[in-house]
């Protein structure tokens, strides 16, 4: 399992502090200011939401400039400097954890007038604005701080966690996610196996067998 930021939906109160503390650390860092972390809110749930730096990495291998990595540790980031802002990175993340950033091209020290270029209801992946160069920005798990995620320290309701490379989920939580996702109708009812354990192919090959 790799490092990344875990969240508790029913501790998050949306409150922005890490997505400030996100902020302000990169831009610190001589990076993009840009909040490394999404909100997502609905009727229901209201929770932060960042990359999980997936082991298959879907990101990485729709790059088409080869700008994401995989690093040794396990994180999986962006070289924000390479990206060309083609957007496929942010399509093929399953949980949204990519989205775009930009500075104009006149740079931080120009003069910007703020003109809207595109309806307030448009997907952020859709957004484009005239004059500026974006790149795809995703969670680093603050790498120019030796991956100790601001985010984390800042949380006031304890909702975000690093979950370790060498940590492996309890059976309580793992039957949770699954019987969440399941709920959720992310995956197929004869996938999900209440009791944890795995199929056995051959029992199964004899009852295709006897049938």
């Amino acid at each position: 399992m790799n490092r990344f930021i875990a969240i508790q939906p029913s501790r998050c109160v949306a409150c922005g502090t890490c997505r400030a503390a996100c902020s302000e650390g990169h831009k610190r860092a001589g990076l993009q200011k840009e909040p490394r972390l999404a909100l997502y809110e609905s009727r229901d749930v209201v929770a932060s939401l960042t990359c999980h730096h997936c082991e298959g990495a879907p990101c990485l291998l729709a790059c088409p400039v080869n700008a994401i990595r995989h690093d040794p540790d396990g994180c999986v980031r962006i070289d924000e400097a390479h990206c060309i802002g083609c957007k496929l990175c942010a399509v093929s993340c399953p949980f949204g954890a990519i989205h775009m950033a930009g500075t104009p091209v006149a740079g931080v020290a120009g003069v910007e007038y703020s003109t809207p270029t595109f309806p307030a209801s448009l997907d952020p992946i859709l957004q484009w604005e005239v004059g500026v160069y974006s790149a795809a920005v995703k969670c680093d798990l603050c790498a120019y701080d030796n991956c100790q995620p601001h985010c984390v320290r800042a949380c006031i309701t304890e909702a975000l966690r690093l979950v370790e490379a060498d940590e492996e989920l309890s059976d309580d939580e793992t039957y949770e996610k699954r019987s969440r996702a399941l709920e959720a109708g992310l995956v197929m009812l004869e996938d999900f196996d209440p009791e944890g354990s795995e199929d056995n192919p051959e029992e199964n090959q004899e009852g295709g067998d006897e049938a």
